[in-house]
């Protein structure tokens, strides 16, 4: 089973090498906002999208989802629950809930991939609880419902 993961150099793909053998591709390996260099990526079996949101990488989704038959992705709080009540710069949280929205449109012919809401983290031991969960499930998860599941309760959260 080949799999590759996006984001490779980040907290959360850091943590998952622990527990899930594959490609992790970091943003010097693999440009997601260059579609000559996803095309020139082979086929995978699972694609497990942990890179940060940016309207370029967005732009170049279908054309990464196409890359592998199983597709997990990691959105993060401000994707799925937009708090517009926090200060700063609201772009990450929009570019997230971009991203879900191209994975959820997706869904509606393909049901292949599942968006995961890993819950907040900051330490290396909660970036390593999630991982350790997600590396547990992600072999015989199969798809059921076009919603986002939340990795921390264990509960779907729809849109």
């Amino acid at each position: 089973m080949t799999t590759l993961i996006t984001g490779g150099n980040g907290n959360l793909a850091t943590s998952l090498k622990k527990y899930i053998n594959g490609d992790y591709y970091g943003k010097e390996v693999l440009d997601l906002t260059d579609k000559n260099c996803i095309r020139n990526l082979p086929q995978y079996d699972i694609l497990i999208h942990t890179a940060t949101g940016t309207n370029k990488i967005n732009n170049h989704l279908p054309l990464l989802l196409s890359k592998a038959k199983k597709i997990f992705a990691f959105t993060s709080k401000q994707g799925t629950f937009m708090n517009w009540k926090k200060s700063g710069s609201i772009e990450y949280g929009l570019e997230k809930l971009t991203m879900n929205f191209i994975m959820y449109r997706h869904n509606i012919e393909g049901h292949s991939i599942q968006i995961f809401e890993p819950g907040h983290m900051e330490s290396k031991e909660q970036y390593n609880n999630i991982a350790n969960k997600f590396s547990q499930i992600y072999k015989i998860w199969n798809f059921e419902k076009n919603m986002i599941y939340d990795l921390c309760e264990d509960r779907y959260i729809g849109y």
